[in-house]
């Protein structure tokens, strides 16, 4: 029986002995495991503090910007979804960078793109023409005693001179939008101090024989606006407060230059292209040319023609 008991215990205690070194093993590799978990979390919040850091310094030397998310193309309107976040050092942001409420006006997209743009390109006001702001003095004007040259067009963007007898020669309007052309009317929005400046320059043609003739532009997206440089003359001011009349005067014997000039034009232009094709000098496709620019200019002037006699009731007959 002692024998059996003596067994019974020798077993018990080693096999207690072996628990409490299993133990003692898993509670030392516990241990060195949670210790290199530890060191591990911290190596990772020290690396993550370290990020953090450098994006503040980054952030503190950056300022906001924009860019492209995808290409555009020249004339494509700008949108907020076309566009992106981005941040770039303090000294390379341009002074025009484009800014959030620069896309819209009254809720409306007002940005179009001068010319093919990549994605990613940080956006700058210069990128960009915009729509005509409409504001509350804005008229539809229609003007006939302007000269217009056959290269313009609907949409097209022109300044408005005056060139005088002496060879002065000023900007009266600068890069105006053509909205139409019918025969020798050109129609175009106004602000209220351009139809002052007009008018004076009507009347200055008028009393000077200058003519107001209209010049378009290259590139009219890519070019800036001229410097209007037309003095607005204090007596022609006065004329025109005194004699309000005096301006329809004026604008009747423009545009009857403007017709006369257009009439001499085609007679000149009938001559050289007769004389041209009996010498057997014009191609057919000159001819055909030609032929296209002569009835343009006769459809301007016929059309013209038919507005004179209303004209001509303004001042009470000529």
């Amino acid at each position: 029986m002692n024998i059996f008991r003596s067994a019974r215990k020798k077993i018990f205690y080693g096999v207690l002995g072996g628990a409490a070194g299993m133990l003692a093993i898993t509670s030392v590799i516990g241990y060195v495991g949670y210790t290199k978990m530890q060191e591990k979390e911290l190596a990772l919040i020290e690396k993550y503090e370290q990020k953090i850091e450098e994006l503040e310094i980054i952030a503190s030397n950056s300022e906001v910007a924009y860019s492209l998310r995808d290409p555009v193309v020249k004339g494509e309107v700008i949108t907020e979804s076309m566009i992106q976040k981005v941040y770039i050092p303090k000294g390379a942001k341009a002074d025009d960078s484009l800014l959030l409420p620069d896309l819209q006006s009254n809720g409306e997209p007002v940005l179009y793109a001068k010319t093919d743009l990549n994605a990613n390109t940080v956006l700058t006001m210069s990128m960009f023409y915009l729509e005509e702001n409409i504001t509350n003095d804005i008229r539809e004007g229609e003007y006939s005693f302007i000269e217009i040259p056959s290269n313009v067009k609907n949409d097209s963007y022109v300044d408005i001179r005056i060139q005088f007898p002496t060879g002065d020669d000023f900007v009266v309007l600068s890069k105006k939008k053509v909205k139409d052309i019918t025969g020798l009317t050109m129609q175009m929005n106004v602000a209220e101090g351009e139809i002052l400046t007009l008018s004076s320059a009507v009347v200055d043609a008028y009393i000077e024989g200058a003519k107001i003739y209209s010049v378009p532009y290259v590139d009219e997206h890519m070019q800036e606006e001229s410097i209007m440089t037309y003095p607005l003359k204090e007596n022609v001011k006065e004329l025109l407060q005194s004699s309000p009349n005096v301006l329809n005067i004026a604008k009747y014997h423009l545009e009857k230059q403007n017709r006369q000039r257009l009439e001499n034009y085609l007679e000149v232009m009938s001559i050289e292209q007769k004389s041209l094709v009996e010498s057997g000098e014009s191609s057919q496709s000159s001819k055909v040319e030609a032929d296209t620019a002569r009835r343009t200019q006769e459809e301007r002037l016929n059309e013209a023609n038919q507005t004179a006699e209303q004209q001509q009731d303004l001042i009470g007959g000529e």
